[in-house]
Protein backbone atom coordinates (compact mmCIF):
# COMPACT_ATOMS: atom_id res chain seq x y z
CA UNK A 1 0.00 0.00 0.00
CA UNK A 2 1.19 3.78 -0.82
CA UNK A 3 -0.44 6.19 1.81
CA UNK A 4 0.56 9.76 1.97
CA UNK A 5 -0.37 11.37 5.26
CA UNK A 6 -1.51 15.02 5.01
CA UNK A 7 -0.28 16.94 8.42
CA UNK A 8 2.54 14.25 8.34
CA UNK A 9 4.40 15.79 11.36
CA UNK A 10 1.43 15.03 13.71
CA UNK A 11 2.21 13.18 16.99
CA UNK A 12 -0.45 10.99 16.14
CA UNK A 13 0.97 9.19 13.88
CA UNK A 14 3.70 7.09 15.42
CA UNK A 15 1.24 5.24 17.65
CA UNK A 16 -0.80 4.07 14.80
CA UNK A 17 2.03 3.05 12.97
CA UNK A 18 3.50 1.38 15.40
CA UNK A 19 -0.02 -0.37 15.66
CA UNK A 20 -0.68 -1.55 11.89
CA UNK A 21 2.89 -2.27 11.96
CA UNK A 22 2.49 -4.42 14.99
CA UNK A 23 -1.02 -6.19 14.40
CA UNK A 24 -0.64 -6.30 10.37
CA UNK A 25 2.81 -5.89 8.97
CA UNK A 26 1.63 -6.66 5.53
CA UNK A 27 -0.46 -3.19 5.11
CA UNK A 28 3.24 -1.25 4.38
CA UNK A 29 5.00 -4.15 3.70
CA UNK A 30 7.09 -3.40 -0.01
CA UNK A 31 5.08 -0.20 0.48
CA UNK A 32 5.42 3.76 1.28
CA UNK A 33 4.44 5.95 3.45
CA UNK A 34 4.21 9.31 2.63
CA UNK A 35 4.48 12.06 4.98
CA UNK A 36 3.47 15.84 3.63
CA UNK A 37 3.71 18.70 6.12
CA UNK A 38 4.61 22.41 5.34
CA UNK A 39 6.15 22.40 8.60
CA UNK A 40 9.01 19.23 7.05
CA UNK A 41 10.90 19.25 10.05
CA UNK A 42 7.91 17.80 11.99
CA UNK A 43 7.47 15.45 9.25
CA UNK A 44 11.42 14.31 9.03
CA UNK A 45 10.46 13.65 12.97
CA UNK A 46 7.97 11.25 12.60
CA UNK A 47 9.70 9.56 9.74
CA UNK A 48 13.35 9.07 11.75
CA UNK A 49 11.07 7.46 14.91
CA UNK A 50 8.73 5.57 12.80
CA UNK A 51 11.77 3.98 10.82
CA UNK A 52 13.62 3.42 14.17
CA UNK A 53 10.57 1.85 16.52
CA UNK A 54 10.80 -2.36 16.64
CA UNK A 55 7.61 -2.89 14.49
CA UNK A 56 9.27 -1.28 11.60
CA UNK A 57 11.75 -3.99 11.18
CA UNK A 58 8.37 -6.33 10.53
CA UNK A 59 7.97 -3.73 7.17
CA UNK A 60 10.71 -2.03 6.27
CA UNK A 61 8.55 0.04 3.50
CA UNK A 62 9.80 3.34 2.00
CA UNK A 63 8.89 6.41 3.83
CA UNK A 64 9.42 10.04 2.04
CA UNK A 65 9.20 13.17 3.54
CA UNK A 66 8.05 16.19 1.14
CA UNK A 67 6.38 19.79 1.70
CA UNK A 68 4.48 20.01 -1.28
CA UNK A 69 1.38 18.04 -1.59
CA UNK A 70 1.67 17.78 -5.51
CA UNK A 71 4.82 15.62 -5.24
CA UNK A 72 3.54 13.53 -2.54
CA UNK A 73 -0.26 12.24 -3.88
CA UNK A 74 0.65 10.99 -6.85
CA UNK A 75 0.06 7.30 -7.24
CA UNK A 76 -1.26 6.79 -3.51
CA UNK A 77 -4.03 3.79 -2.68
CA UNK A 78 -5.20 6.43 0.53
CA UNK A 79 -4.67 10.08 1.75
CA UNK A 80 -5.11 10.49 5.43
CA UNK A 81 -6.17 13.84 6.46
CA UNK A 82 -4.86 15.09 10.05
CA UNK A 83 -4.75 18.69 10.45
CA UNK A 84 -5.88 21.09 12.91
CA UNK A 85 -8.23 23.91 12.63
CA UNK A 86 -8.31 24.94 16.31
CA UNK A 87 -6.41 27.40 17.68
CA UNK A 88 -6.47 29.89 20.36
CA UNK A 89 -7.72 32.43 21.37
CA UNK A 90 -10.43 31.81 19.29
CA UNK A 91 -11.16 28.19 20.96
CA UNK A 92 -11.79 29.45 24.29
CA UNK A 93 -13.51 32.83 23.37
CA UNK A 94 -15.83 30.68 21.21
CA UNK A 95 -16.66 28.15 24.88
CA UNK A 96 -16.90 31.57 26.70
CA UNK A 97 -19.17 33.09 24.06
CA UNK A 98 -21.07 29.66 24.20
CA UNK A 99 -21.52 29.51 27.39
CA UNK A 100 -22.68 32.91 27.92
CA UNK A 101 -25.91 32.17 24.98
CA UNK A 102 -26.35 28.78 25.88
CA UNK A 103 -24.86 27.16 22.83
CA UNK A 104 -22.76 24.06 22.66
CA UNK A 105 -19.15 24.36 22.00
CA UNK A 106 -16.83 21.72 20.35
CA UNK A 107 -15.05 21.23 17.32
CA UNK A 108 -17.65 19.10 15.82
CA UNK A 109 -21.31 18.91 16.26
CA UNK A 110 -22.03 22.75 17.35
CA UNK A 111 -22.06 25.68 15.81
CA UNK A 112 -18.40 26.71 16.43
CA UNK A 113 -17.81 23.19 14.26
CA UNK A 114 -19.27 24.80 11.26
CA UNK A 115 -16.79 28.22 11.72
CA UNK A 116 -13.77 25.69 12.10
CA UNK A 117 -14.57 24.25 8.87
CA UNK A 118 -14.28 27.19 7.62
CA UNK A 119 -10.63 27.40 8.09
CA UNK A 120 -10.02 23.88 6.72
CA UNK A 121 -12.75 23.47 3.99
CA UNK A 122 -11.25 25.31 0.87
CA UNK A 123 -8.06 23.13 1.95
CA UNK A 124 -9.55 20.09 2.05
CA UNK A 125 -11.31 20.34 -1.26
CA UNK A 126 -8.47 21.57 -3.06
CA UNK A 127 -6.43 18.60 -1.85
CA UNK A 128 -9.25 16.50 -3.34
CA UNK A 129 -9.75 18.01 -6.31
CA UNK A 130 -5.69 17.40 -7.03
CA UNK A 131 -6.02 14.00 -5.77
CA UNK A 132 -8.68 13.31 -8.92
CA UNK A 133 -5.95 14.42 -11.09
CA UNK A 134 -3.25 12.42 -9.35
CA UNK A 135 -5.04 9.34 -7.97
CA UNK A 136 -8.42 9.21 -8.69
CA UNK A 137 -9.39 5.90 -7.23
CA UNK A 138 -8.01 6.82 -4.10
CA UNK A 139 -9.53 6.80 -0.85
CA UNK A 140 -9.35 10.17 1.44
CA UNK A 141 -9.28 9.50 5.07
CA UNK A 142 -10.31 12.39 7.42
CA UNK A 143 -9.90 12.84 10.69
CA UNK A 144 -10.34 16.68 11.54
CA UNK A 145 -13.63 17.69 12.45
CA UNK A 146 -15.99 18.75 11.68
CA UNK A 147 -15.61 15.15 10.21
CA UNK A 148 -19.09 14.44 8.77
CA UNK A 149 -19.03 17.91 7.04
CA UNK A 150 -15.81 17.15 5.39
CA UNK A 151 -16.60 13.80 3.96
CA UNK A 152 -20.43 14.91 2.71
CA UNK A 153 -18.42 17.88 1.07
CA UNK A 154 -15.63 15.98 -0.73
CA UNK A 155 -18.03 13.29 -2.09
CA UNK A 156 -20.85 15.33 -2.93
CA UNK A 157 -18.13 17.96 -4.90
CA UNK A 158 -15.58 15.77 -5.81
CA UNK A 159 -14.98 12.07 -7.41
CA UNK A 160 -12.93 11.15 -4.45
CA UNK A 161 -14.30 9.13 -2.17
CA UNK A 162 -14.03 10.23 1.45
CA UNK A 163 -14.90 8.40 4.72
CA UNK A 164 -15.10 11.12 7.89
CA UNK A 165 -13.11 9.00 10.91
CA UNK A 166 -13.58 9.79 14.29
CA UNK A 167 -11.21 9.15 17.33
CA UNK A 168 -14.31 8.14 19.53
CA UNK A 169 -14.83 4.97 17.02
CA UNK A 170 -13.78 2.89 19.92
CA UNK A 171 -15.48 4.22 22.39
CA UNK A 172 -18.14 1.86 22.81
CA UNK A 173 -15.69 -0.98 23.92
CA UNK A 174 -14.84 1.09 26.73
CA UNK A 175 -18.24 1.78 28.14
CA UNK A 176 -20.01 -0.82 27.32
CA UNK A 177 -17.63 -2.80 29.64
CA UNK A 178 -17.71 -0.31 32.65
CA UNK A 179 -21.36 -0.10 31.93
CA UNK A 180 -22.08 -3.98 32.05
CA UNK A 181 -18.98 -5.46 33.50
CA UNK A 182 -18.10 -2.74 36.20
CA UNK A 183 -14.77 -3.07 34.19
CA UNK A 184 -12.66 -0.07 33.33
CA UNK A 185 -10.87 -1.57 30.59
CA UNK A 186 -11.53 -1.55 26.66
CA UNK A 187 -12.81 -5.15 25.39
CA UNK A 188 -12.55 -5.94 22.15
CA UNK A 189 -15.01 -8.24 21.97
CA UNK A 190 -18.52 -6.00 21.31
CA UNK A 191 -19.48 -5.93 17.62
CA UNK A 192 -22.72 -3.68 17.04
CA UNK A 193 -24.38 -1.62 14.49
CA UNK A 194 -25.22 1.77 15.11
CA UNK A 195 -26.10 5.18 12.99
CA UNK A 196 -26.19 8.70 13.42
CA UNK A 197 -24.45 11.81 13.04
CA UNK A 198 -20.93 11.86 14.01
CA UNK A 199 -20.58 12.08 18.07
CA UNK A 200 -24.69 11.36 18.61
CA UNK A 201 -25.11 7.62 16.53
CA UNK A 202 -27.06 5.29 18.34
CA UNK A 203 -26.25 1.72 18.97
CA UNK A 204 -29.20 -0.10 16.77
CA UNK A 205 -27.83 -3.74 17.41
CA UNK A 206 -25.20 -5.70 18.09
CA UNK A 207 -23.27 -8.98 20.26
CA UNK A 208 -20.48 -9.97 22.74
CA UNK A 209 -19.10 -13.04 22.54
CA UNK A 210 -22.27 -14.25 20.24
CA UNK A 211 -24.78 -12.89 23.19
CA UNK A 212 -27.24 -10.57 21.87
CA UNK A 213 -27.21 -7.44 23.09
CA UNK A 214 -30.46 -5.83 23.34
CA UNK A 215 -32.10 -9.71 23.25
CA UNK A 216 -30.15 -10.85 26.17
CA UNK A 217 -27.01 -9.12 27.86
CA UNK A 218 -28.96 -5.90 28.62
CA UNK A 219 -31.64 -7.22 29.65
CA UNK A 220 -29.51 -9.50 32.18
CA UNK A 221 -27.19 -7.34 33.37
CA UNK A 222 -29.04 -3.46 33.27
CA UNK A 223 -31.24 -4.62 35.93
CA UNK A 224 -33.28 -2.42 38.52
CA UNK A 225 -30.30 -2.79 41.14
CA UNK A 226 -27.78 -2.21 38.60
CA UNK A 227 -25.18 0.12 40.44
CA UNK A 228 -22.33 2.39 38.56
CA UNK A 229 -18.64 1.00 39.10
CA UNK A 230 -16.30 2.79 41.35
CA UNK A 231 -13.96 4.46 38.95
CA UNK A 232 -10.28 4.85 39.65
CA UNK A 233 -10.21 8.22 37.85
CA UNK A 234 -10.37 11.36 40.02
CA UNK A 235 -11.64 15.00 39.83
CA UNK A 236 -13.57 15.62 36.55
CA UNK A 237 -12.42 12.78 34.58
CA UNK A 238 -14.58 10.51 37.14
CA UNK A 239 -17.19 13.12 36.73
CA UNK A 240 -17.46 12.95 33.10
CA UNK A 241 -16.74 9.18 33.23
CA UNK A 242 -20.23 8.91 35.83
CA UNK A 243 -22.24 11.16 33.54
CA UNK A 244 -21.49 9.15 30.61
CA UNK A 245 -22.30 5.54 32.36
CA UNK A 246 -24.91 6.83 34.03
CA UNK A 247 -26.56 8.51 30.87
CA UNK A 248 -26.38 5.11 28.99
CA UNK A 249 -28.17 3.26 31.58
CA UNK A 250 -30.92 5.96 32.00
CA UNK A 251 -31.41 5.82 28.02
CA UNK A 252 -31.71 1.78 27.93
CA UNK A 253 -34.41 2.11 30.68
CA UNK A 254 -36.05 4.73 29.41
CA UNK A 255 -35.81 4.38 25.59
CA UNK A 256 -33.89 0.70 24.94
CA UNK A 257 -31.46 2.47 23.51
CA UNK A 258 -27.77 4.03 24.28
CA UNK A 259 -25.22 6.52 22.34
CA UNK A 260 -22.87 4.50 20.11
CA UNK A 261 -19.86 7.18 21.50
CA UNK A 262 -19.96 9.42 24.69
CA UNK A 263 -18.39 12.38 23.11
CA UNK A 264 -19.14 15.96 25.24
CA UNK A 265 -20.56 17.36 22.35
CA UNK A 266 -23.01 14.73 21.03
CA UNK A 267 -23.88 14.06 25.07
CA UNK A 268 -24.92 17.39 25.64
CA UNK A 269 -27.67 17.48 23.20
CA UNK A 270 -29.98 15.19 25.14
CA UNK A 271 -28.02 14.95 28.41
CA UNK A 272 -27.87 18.53 29.79
CA UNK A 273 -25.47 17.56 32.80
CA UNK A 274 -22.46 16.56 30.40
CA UNK A 275 -21.77 20.28 30.15
CA UNK A 276 -21.34 20.92 33.52
CA UNK A 277 -17.58 20.03 34.05
CA UNK A 278 -17.00 22.46 31.05
CA UNK A 279 -19.10 25.64 32.54
CA UNK A 280 -17.35 25.20 35.88
CA UNK A 281 -13.71 25.49 33.97
CA UNK A 282 -15.25 28.46 31.99
CA UNK A 283 -16.12 29.95 35.05
CA UNK A 284 -12.98 30.02 36.11
CA UNK A 285 -11.38 31.31 32.99
CA UNK A 286 -13.75 34.11 32.17
CA UNK A 287 -13.63 36.73 34.36
CA UNK A 288 -10.01 37.10 34.02
CA UNK A 289 -9.42 36.19 30.06
CA UNK A 290 -6.32 37.66 28.57
CA UNK A 291 -6.33 36.52 24.66
CA UNK A 292 -3.07 37.48 23.92
CA UNK A 293 -1.57 35.76 27.07
CA UNK A 294 -4.12 32.56 26.17
CA UNK A 295 -2.15 32.34 22.71
CA UNK A 296 1.10 32.69 23.38
CA UNK A 297 0.47 29.96 26.17
CA UNK A 298 -1.49 27.33 23.63
CA UNK A 299 1.42 28.23 21.13
CA UNK A 300 4.64 28.00 23.16
CA UNK A 301 2.73 24.73 24.72
CA UNK A 302 2.43 23.74 20.80
CA UNK A 303 5.89 24.23 19.76
CA UNK A 304 7.66 22.72 22.70
CA UNK A 305 6.02 19.42 22.41
CA UNK A 306 6.97 19.46 18.92
CA UNK A 307 10.48 20.50 20.27
CA UNK A 308 10.45 17.71 22.22
CA UNK A 309 9.52 15.05 19.81
CA UNK A 310 12.30 16.55 17.26
CA UNK A 311 14.61 16.31 19.89
CA UNK A 312 14.01 13.28 20.49
CA UNK A 313 14.13 11.70 17.19
CA UNK A 314 17.41 12.88 16.78
CA UNK A 315 18.10 10.05 19.60
CA UNK A 316 15.81 7.21 19.04
CA UNK A 317 18.22 4.81 21.56
CA UNK A 318 17.00 7.05 24.25
CA UNK A 319 13.23 5.62 23.71
CA UNK A 320 11.78 3.29 26.23
CA UNK A 321 9.71 1.24 23.34
CA UNK A 322 8.03 -1.40 25.51
CA UNK A 323 5.69 0.59 27.30
CA UNK A 324 1.94 0.51 27.65
CA UNK A 325 -0.44 1.48 25.19
CA UNK A 326 -0.03 5.42 24.73
CA UNK A 327 2.20 5.19 28.36
CA UNK A 328 4.72 7.10 26.26
CA UNK A 329 2.72 8.85 23.84
CA UNK A 330 3.31 9.95 21.12
CA UNK A 331 5.65 7.69 21.43
CA UNK A 332 3.52 4.72 22.38
CA UNK A 333 1.64 2.31 20.17
CA UNK A 334 -1.74 2.08 19.32
CA UNK A 335 -3.88 -0.94 18.81
CA UNK A 336 -7.69 0.32 19.09
CA UNK A 337 -7.58 3.95 16.46
CA UNK A 338 -10.29 3.33 13.25
CA UNK A 339 -7.40 3.77 11.10
CA UNK A 340 -5.52 0.51 11.65
CA UNK A 341 -8.94 -1.79 10.45
CA UNK A 342 -9.44 0.75 7.39
CA UNK A 343 -6.05 0.42 6.56
CA UNK A 344 -5.95 -3.46 6.66
CA UNK A 345 -9.68 -3.80 4.85
CA UNK A 346 -8.13 -1.67 1.82
CA UNK A 347 -5.23 -3.62 1.51
CA UNK A 348 -7.31 -6.87 1.08
CA UNK A 349 -5.99 -8.83 4.19
CA UNK A 350 -9.69 -8.82 5.48
CA UNK A 351 -13.25 -7.39 5.55
CA UNK A 352 -13.64 -5.14 8.52
CA UNK A 353 -16.66 -3.43 10.02
CA UNK A 354 -16.60 0.29 10.71
CA UNK A 355 -19.09 2.82 11.62
CA UNK A 356 -17.75 6.13 9.73
CA UNK A 357 -19.17 9.35 7.84
CA UNK A 358 -20.33 9.47 4.59
CA UNK A 359 -23.31 10.94 3.03
CA UNK A 360 -26.58 8.75 2.95
CA UNK A 361 -26.97 7.46 -0.25
CA UNK A 362 -30.38 5.97 1.36
CA UNK A 363 -28.90 3.97 3.87
CA UNK A 364 -30.34 5.29 7.01
CA UNK A 365 -34.12 5.28 7.03
CA UNK A 366 -36.19 8.93 6.62
CA UNK A 367 -33.17 10.69 5.49
CA UNK A 368 -32.24 12.41 1.99
CA UNK A 369 -29.94 10.84 -0.41
CA UNK A 370 -27.00 13.12 0.31
CA UNK A 371 -27.31 13.64 4.25
CA UNK A 372 -23.89 14.18 5.99
CA UNK A 373 -24.59 11.33 8.35
CA UNK A 374 -22.80 8.74 10.46
CA UNK A 375 -23.46 4.59 9.80
CA UNK A 376 -21.87 1.28 10.04
CA UNK A 377 -20.17 0.01 7.00
CA UNK A 378 -18.05 -3.33 6.20
CA UNK A 379 -15.33 -2.32 4.11
CA UNK A 380 -13.06 -4.66 1.64
CA UNK A 381 -10.16 -3.51 -0.75
CA UNK A 382 -11.92 -1.07 -2.93
CA UNK A 383 -15.70 -2.03 -1.87
CA UNK A 384 -17.96 -0.19 1.10
CA UNK A 385 -21.24 -1.99 1.97
CA UNK A 386 -23.34 -0.26 4.38
CA UNK A 387 -24.98 -2.66 6.59
CA UNK A 388 -28.82 -3.09 5.88
CA UNK A 389 -32.03 -1.89 8.41
CA UNK A 390 -30.13 1.19 9.77
CA UNK A 391 -32.04 4.00 10.96
CA UNK A 392 -32.65 6.91 14.06
CA UNK A 393 -34.45 5.04 17.16
CA UNK A 394 -37.10 7.18 18.87
CA UNK A 395 -37.73 9.57 19.98
CA UNK A 396 -34.12 10.95 18.86
CA UNK A 397 -34.97 11.08 14.70
CA UNK A 398 -36.19 14.76 14.60
CA UNK A 399 -33.47 15.94 16.29
CA UNK A 400 -30.99 14.02 14.23
CA UNK A 401 -32.69 14.96 11.14
CA UNK A 402 -32.17 18.69 12.19
CA UNK A 403 -28.35 17.78 13.38
CA UNK A 404 -28.01 16.11 10.21
CA UNK A 405 -29.00 19.25 8.02
CA UNK A 406 -27.40 21.49 9.75
CA UNK A 407 -24.18 19.76 9.02
CA UNK A 408 -25.78 18.72 5.32
CA UNK A 409 -25.97 22.63 4.27
CA UNK A 410 -22.27 23.25 5.88
CA UNK A 411 -20.89 20.72 3.44
CA UNK A 412 -22.74 22.66 0.48
CA UNK A 413 -21.82 25.58 1.74
CA UNK A 414 -18.43 24.88 1.73
CA UNK A 415 -18.94 22.81 -1.44
CA UNK A 416 -19.94 26.28 -3.12
CA UNK A 417 -18.73 28.57 -1.44
CA UNK A 418 -21.79 30.37 -0.70
CA UNK A 419 -22.10 32.60 2.32
CA UNK A 420 -26.33 31.88 1.66
CA UNK A 421 -25.96 28.56 2.40
CA UNK A 422 -23.83 28.93 5.87
CA UNK A 423 -26.97 30.81 6.96
CA UNK A 424 -28.84 28.23 6.51
CA UNK A 425 -26.68 25.94 8.20
CA UNK A 426 -26.61 28.26 10.65
CA UNK A 427 -30.30 28.73 11.03
CA UNK A 428 -30.82 24.47 10.37
CA UNK A 429 -29.04 23.91 14.11
CA UNK A 430 -31.56 22.50 16.31
CA UNK A 431 -30.42 24.54 19.91
CA UNK A 432 -31.97 27.96 20.02
CA UNK A 433 -33.21 27.70 16.56
CA UNK A 434 -35.01 31.15 15.54
CA UNK A 435 -34.53 33.07 18.86
CA UNK A 436 -33.93 36.78 19.26
CA UNK A 437 -30.30 36.57 20.38
CA UNK A 438 -29.30 34.05 17.96
CA UNK A 439 -27.88 36.19 15.57
CA UNK A 440 -26.07 38.22 17.95
CA UNK A 441 -24.67 35.10 18.85
CA UNK A 442 -23.20 34.55 15.48
CA UNK A 443 -22.21 37.83 14.31
CA UNK A 444 -20.27 37.63 17.70
CA UNK A 445 -18.90 34.32 16.15
CA UNK A 446 -17.86 35.98 13.29
CA UNK A 447 -15.83 38.96 15.56
CA UNK A 448 -13.99 36.56 17.06
CA UNK A 449 -12.94 33.97 13.89
CA UNK A 450 -11.36 37.03 11.98
CA UNK A 451 -8.92 34.63 9.91
CA UNK A 452 -11.40 33.22 7.77
CA UNK A 453 -12.36 34.61 4.51
CA UNK A 454 -14.61 37.87 4.29
CA UNK A 455 -17.02 36.44 2.35
CA UNK A 456 -18.34 34.28 4.64
CA UNK A 457 -19.76 37.10 6.80
CA UNK A 458 -21.81 38.31 4.43
CA UNK A 459 -23.93 35.08 5.83
CA UNK A 460 -25.50 37.11 8.46
CA UNK A 461 -27.54 39.58 5.86
CA UNK A 462 -29.15 36.52 4.97
CA UNK A 463 -30.26 35.83 8.25
CA UNK A 464 -33.80 35.79 9.28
Amino acid sequence: MKAAFIGGGSLRLLPIFRGIFHKTPEVFRDGEIRLIDLKRERAEAVARMTAACPEYQNVKCKITVTSDPDEGLDGVDVLYLTMAAVREPSQTQSCILGKEYDYIASDQLSIMGAFLSLRLGGTILSLARKLEKSSPDALMLIFPNPVAVYSCMVNRFTKIRALGICGGFSNHRHDLTRLCFGRNEYDPEWNVVAAGVNHLSFILRGEYKGEDLFGSLLPRTLTDSWKIMDFPQTGDGKTLLEIAVRSLYDMYRKYGTMIFSTEYDGMAHIIPESTDVMRRRLADVSGGFDPEKIRRSSLGAIEKRFADFIRLSGNPEQVDWNQAEYAGFPTGRTITDISIPILKALAGFEKMRIVASRPNYGVIAGLPENAACEYTMDIYKDTITPVENQYIPSPFRGLIASLSEFQTLNAEALGTHDPKLFAAALEAYPCNRFTKKRKEFFRKMFDIYTDIDPVWRQSLDQLM
